[in-house]
């Protein structure tokens, strides 16, 4: 925030105003307009960011072209290098733009930014002094030549040394040599003001923790007694109080720790009350300032207070207006009472807490947290709160639910007063009051809700912050529920049952609350009747014991619900199932072998008939079977000879179950014929498998039952041929052994087929039964199982890859093959597919060893039991014999060559099948990279780097067109010799004297393999003579050193003629390469003093000539120390900053040659005088005694000095007194006065110096 440099204070009309502290002239404050560029598009600090930004890279750029030269040997030049400061032209250019810039930023009004008129002038100051800066350091010559200042003078170096002493007050300020200022004043009258920054101040309600204080400004004296009026607000009344002096406060030593925003004119209220402790210059608006609570109010003070004045604090406790009756000082004056000043002090505004509205009765609510209200959707309602404060009221709300947050506000809270005296209107704007405020709230959405009051704001704008339970309500928003029968059809009753059917509530989870649903029910014969259903849960079931309809009326609970369909459902009787049974006997000549029954059902499929078979003397059978339809019969025949009852017991459909028939029951004598099956037939046909490792039988399992003795007859058939026979079996299971036709023998490896099929049974009593042909079936296969390689053969293959070796197998799946490796032990496998293979990845001979299929073991076939694999050879890699080429160390190293020229290695592929690729790394100057050399023939060439350098070439994987990559270990290394160039990187920059060896600074670089050979020349000046040298160099940088001895003053020149180096390559010019340089001759150095005075004074000038070429360097002693300097004009000075002994003691050209020793060349500094007036302040009034103050003087006597004396005229500073004296001796002088103003000395000398000389006197 920016710091105003004025005290605020009010008139009497209560407009703020700004009185300047260097005089009683006043100006009313004006607001500024607002920037140029929108803050909507851009705020205040971008604006002020963009500046700073777009001149600092302006600026940056400017500084780095001056100081790249200095960094950079040859900087390249850019677009920025044509606006270097160069000279008193670009200078004066940059002067311009960049205050034409400044200026421009003041037309944008950016805040915080935009320069003055005042502050312009100074920025244009700092901007010359800045380019003048920046010109010396790009070009100090040009500089330095152009000003005159070490060079021949124009004008005189007295005219330059003329404006040192106005510099260097400037720069450091008043010297020491002039110190003090004595005071006298007469004392003014003085004044007391209360409530300085005419704020008002708000005290909390019930609040005894902290007083509240009221400034108090004391003008020239402190205050020993203070009388005040503070008249209540409730009724008027007025009362006069007296504290001491001693009981005021003092206000705060630390700053304030609050702060405020950027102060708007148009916002409606500030954040923070104390925020106005910094406010801006340009505008204060008292009555849109909040007012000032206890806490803030020792540190709420004027900005800046004249030395003269002291504020204090007086302490209110209660809301009222104070004003100042009087106030006397220590000597019994009165101070003057500023008129027109009184401090409000009103309630601070409190409230935001929900109430209770009963009746017209206000209930407040305790600050216990209470339990949520219960609302449902669509309700709304009226809450009361509570809110007090000075005039009309404004309070914010929220309410937060799980959709978000939701805000408002209340206005305009107000009541009417009533005048009950003349100053009760005015009083009305400053008396808080309490009111209760209606809020009217919608419950629209399920969910719990939470309203809060979150500020109350008076019309002084003040805003309180309620905190706590009672400062909120919550209220649980539940649904309305709906309701409907889940019926989607009739209910099924059964007799003598109970059913079921829910009622469902809509939505998910537990109910809030409970719920009652009302319906009723129509019997099929009687009255009407009505249920009240209890729910707590969302789905409810309802029992039913009788047919009829069910019909939802209504839900009922804390919110009131709606009917949904369905929301009725009926109820039908269903009867039980009923069976009619229709018998008849089953004959097999003249005896009953069984029973045949009918049935016809009622009721709803499926059915299912149970019944008991009972034998005479045996123990009765239950039986059941299921019905799928309404008709159905069932055959009872017995197996077994005897007296059977049949009773049927119970009938089920999809009902009912169990339900007792009463139908008699079934008898029959049965004489059942003999029967035989065999066992583990499937439809009346059993297969077996006979194989060549089987015998010459088959086993025919039989169950028979009949009267023994039993016959059995079957018909037997194989190869076109076939027989009947006929055996005796016993009743139950046996065996019976069948013969194998002698042409399916075990040994006849025959295949084929034999079927035995069982034809008639006899029994006993002679009765023959029929059989259904149940039959067996032999599948014979006297084949011996076998396995072979479909070709035994050699294959080749590469390393890596598997072959499929084709099997040819005979026999019955799986087989189980074993088979070995070069006659190591054997591997079983099996295999499942008479045409399958086996996987071969190993080099080797594979041979078949054993066979065994699922029965048998077989044989091999010896002519195709074998299979042989072998390897593809892996690609091979030489280097072709060349002579440049020596194998060492395990590396092949070529004897390389120069560059420019160019050579290749051949490369010999061997056993592979091309094409071939090589892959290799190639490492330069320390950098590696994998590359690929391909070659589609036998021979490849790889081309060697040209670059100079040591170059390395590492083979480490090689492929051909069966091999992707076999590892490899060969290396190459060569050499590329670089041409030897050489040229001057630094031309001679330093003069040699006459009679020396031609020896400089400039340096050369050579480029190559050291050691090299140059040959050189010499030319003296104003000669076509060259006279030739030849020098041997071991390194590639030479400082230039030419046993040559000059004879002659002037510009020699040295040329390079050619150089040679180690390696033998021919040497090559550049284009930026440069082959000569100057080397300047000259005379030695001389110097001689301007003047003949060895007695100078502190501040003075020591002026000498230089003789010889620039730059010189001397060597001299000043206060003990040896100093060495350089200097590039013919003239030297040096400024006498403190009293000593100056002596040159040498003189030399650039880098000290040509130097020349000085012996006798001594100045004396003396010191300068001092003066010091005595510090102080005397107040004086009419008649008192007139001030004594000393002078103190340090120096050589006899002294001499001027003192002023200096009173404010119109607002100014103005010398109204001037008086001089001389010839004092001593170090003491004693000024006695009366006269107000500041005494102050500005001029002193004694037997040596003056101080300050005449030409800079400030009075003269």
């Amino acid at each position: 925030m920016a710091t105003s440099s004025q005290a605020a204070f009010s008139t009497p009309t209560g407009k703020p105003t700004l009185t300047s502290s260097r005089g009683p002239s006043s100006s009313t404050l004006i607001s500024p307009p607002p920037p140029v560029i929108p803050t909507s598009w851009l705020a205040p600090h971008e604006q002020r960011w963009a500046f700073v930004s777009i001149f600092g890279l302006i600026e940056v750029t400017k500084i780095w072209d001056i100081i790249a030269p200095y960094l950079i040997t040859n900087p390249e030049p850019t677009w920025s290098s044509a606006l270097r400061v160069e000279g008193p032209l670009s200078a004066t250019l940059w002067t311009l733009f960049e205050l034409s810039t400044f200026f421009g930023i003041s037309l944008l009004r950016i805040p915080l930014l935009s320069p003055s008129t005042t502050q312009l002038v100074k920025i244009a100051a700092l901007l010359i002094l800045w380019n003048l800066a920046c010109w010396l350091i790009a070009e100090p010559g040009a500089f330095l030549l152009r000003l005159n200042l070490f060079g021949p003078p124009a004008l005189g170096i007295q005219w330059y040394l003329s404006w040192w002493p106005i510099i260097r007050r400037a720069v450091l300020g008043e010297p020491s040599h002039l110190g003090g200022v004595h005071h006298i004043r007469l004392l003014p009258h003085s004044t007391a003001t209360l409530n300085p920054l005419s704020v008002t101040y708000c005290i909390p309600p019930n609040s005894n923790i902290q007083p509240l204080y009221i400034p108090i400004v004391f003008n020239n004296s402190v205050p020993t007694e203070v009388s005040y009026f503070i008249r209540s607000l409730e009724n008027g009344h007025s009362t006069i109080q007296t504290v001491a002096g001693t009981s005021l406060h003092k206000s705060q030593d630390h700053k304030p720790s609050l702060q405020i925003t950027d102060f708007d004119e148009d916002s409606d209220e500030t954040d923070n009350p104390a925020s106005a402790l910094i406010l801006r210059s340009q505008q204060l608006d008292v009555s849109k300032l909040p007012s000032i609570k206890p806490a803030d109010s020792l540190a709420f003070i004027p900005h800046d207070l004249e030395p003269s004045q002291q504020i204090l604090f007086l302490s209110v406790s209660e809301p009222s207006i104070v004003s100042l009756k009087q106030a006397v000082d220590r000597r019994g004056d009165r101070f003057h009472i500023t008129p027109h000043r009184e401090a409000v002090i009103i309630e601070c505004p409190t409230g935001g807490q929900f109430v209770d509205h009963h009746d017209g009765r206000i209930i407040k609510k305790g600050e216990k947290s209470r339990p949520a209200e219960t609302r449902c959707v669509n309700d709304q309602e009226v809450v009361h709160f509570q809110a007090r404060g000075v005039g009309e009221l404004k309070v914010n709300w929220k309410k937060k639910s799980k959709d978000g947050i939701e805000t408002g506000v209340i206005e305009g809270i107000d009541s009417e007063v009533q005048a009950v005296d003349e100053l009760a209107l005015a009083r009305r704007e400053k008396m808080s009051r309490t009111h209760t405020v209606p809020l009217r709230v919608s419950h629209d959405k399920s969910g719990v809700h939470t309203i809060s009051l979150t500020s109350v704001t008076d019309s002084m704008r003040n805003t309180y912050i309620p905190s706590g339970p009672s400062t909120e309500k919550v209220f649980n928003v539940i649904p309305r529920p709906s309701a409907s029968f889940a019926c989607p059809g009739p209910i099924q009753l059964l007799i003598n049952m109970t059913a079921a059917f829910f009622v469902q509530l809509d939505g998910t989870g537990p109910l809030p609350s409970p719920m009652d649903i009302t319906y009723t029910f129509q019997p099929l014969a009687g009255e009407e009747k009505r249920t009240t259903m209890h729910l707590n849960k969302r789905s409810e079931a309802i029992t039913v014991v009788e047919p009829g309809t069910y019909t939802l009326l209504d839900i009922s609970g804390q919110c009131a619900g709606s009917v949904l369909e369905p929301s009725t459902c009926r109820v039908e009787l269903v009867p039980p199932p009923a069976l009619a049974i229709k018998v008849e006997s089953l004959h097999e000549g003249a005896m009953d072998i069984g029973v045949l029954a009918n049935f016809d059902f009622t009721g709803t499929a499926p059915f299912t008939v149970f019944w008991t078979e009972q034998r005479k003397g045996s123990r009765a059978v239950s039986h059941s079977k299921r019905f799928d339809s309404h008709h159905g019969d069932i055959v009872l025949q017995p197996e077994q000879e005897g007296m059977y009852t049949y009773t049927f017991k119970a009938l089920s459909d999809r009902h009912y179950q169990h339900i007792p028939l009463d139908e008699p029951p079934i008898q029959q004598t049965v004489h059942p014929l003999a029967n035989v099956g065999i066992v583990g037939q499937r439809d009346g046909i059993r297969k077996i498998k006979v194989s060549s490792c089987s015998g010459d039988q088959v086993d025919l399992a039989l169950e028979a039952k009949g009267t023994a003795p039993l016959k059995l007859s079957y018909f037997k058939s194989w190869d076109g041929k076939s027989e009947n026979a006929t055996i005796d079996i016993k009743s139950g299971r046996s065996v019976v052994p069948i013969n194998i036709p002698s042409e399916y023998g075990p040994d006849s490896n025959a295949v084929g087929k034999m079927t035995v099929v069982l034809t008639t049974i006899e029994d006993g009593d002679g009765r023959i039964r029929k059989l259904p042909a149940p039959t067996l079936e032999v599948d014979i296969n006297r084949q011996k199982p076998t396995v072979r390689f479909v070709k035994s053969e050699k294959v080749v293959i590469t390393e890596g890859d598997s072959v499929k070796a084709a099997l040819r197998l005979a026999g019955e799946s799986p087989w189980e093959v074993t088979y070995s490796i070069n006659g190591r032990s054997a591997r079983p496998i099996t295999l499942r597919d008479a045409n399958n293979h086996l996987v071969f990845t190993e080099a080797g001979v594979y041979r078949l060893e054993h066979v065994k299929d699922a029965h048998c073991s077989g044989h091999v076939v010896t002519e195709e039991s074998t299979f042989e694999i072998t390897y593809k050879p892996r690609p091979v890699v030489a280097l072709v014999d060349n002579p440049s080429l020596k194998y060492e160390s395990g590396v092949y190293k070529h004897k390389g060559f120069c560059a420019g020229g160019e050579d290749h290695i051949s490369i010999k592929f061997t056993v592979g099948e091309a094409p071939y690729e090589l892959a290799y790394r190639y490492t330069v100057e320390g950098r590696t990279t994998r590359h690929t050399l391909k070659s589609a023939q036998e021979l490849g060439l790889l081309h060697l780097a040209i670059e100079p350098g040591h170059h390395r070439y590492d083979f480490i994987s090689l492929g051909d067109s069966n091999y992707p990559t076999s590892p490899i270990s060969h290396a190459v290394e060569h050499d590329v010799h670089s041409q030897p160039s050489v040229t001057f990187i630094r031309p001679n920059s330093i003069p040699i004297c006459l009679d020396t060896s031609l020896k400089g600074d400039a340096k050369v670089r050579l480029q190559g393999k050291a050691p090299f050979t140059i040959n050189l020349t010499v030319r003296k000046p104003a000669s076509t003579q060259l006279f030739t040298h030849t020098l041997m160099v071991k390194t590639n940088e030479w400082t230039l050193d030419v046993p040559y001895v000059v004879k002659d003053i002037g510009r020699h020149e040295v040329s390079i003629i050619s150089v040679t180096d180690d390696s033998g390559c021919a040497q090559i010019v550049n284009d930026d390469d440069r082959l000569s340089t100057v080397v300047e001759v000259v005379e030695s150095a001389r110097i001689v003093p301007v003047t003949a005075l060895e007695d100078l004074c502190e501040g003075d000038n020591l002026d000498f000539l230089l003789q010889g070429k620039a730059p010189w360097t001397i060597e001299y002693s000043w206060l003990g120390k040896k100093h060495k300097v350089s200097s590039s004009a013919s003239r030297f000075s040096r400024y006498a900053e403190s009293p000593g002994i100056f002596q040159v003691h040498s003189v030399a050209l650039k880098d000290n040659q040509c130097k020349r020793e000085i012996v006798d060349l001594i100045r004396r500094i003396h010191p300068l005088p001092s003066v010091k007036i005595q510090e102080g302040l005397d107040h004086l009034r009419e008649g008192d005694e007139p001030a004594v103050f000393g002078v103190t003087f340090e120096g050589t006597s006899p002294f001499s000095f001027t003192y002023t004396r200096s009173e404010i005229i119109n607002g100014k500073k103005k010398v109204v007194e001037t008086q001089t004296i001389t010839d004092i001796h001593d170090n003491n002088y004693i000024i006695s006065s009366s006269a107000p103003g500041d005494y102050e000395v500005t001029s002193v000398s004694d037997k040596w110096c003056r101080y300050p000389p005449l030409s800079t006197r400030q009075d003269v």
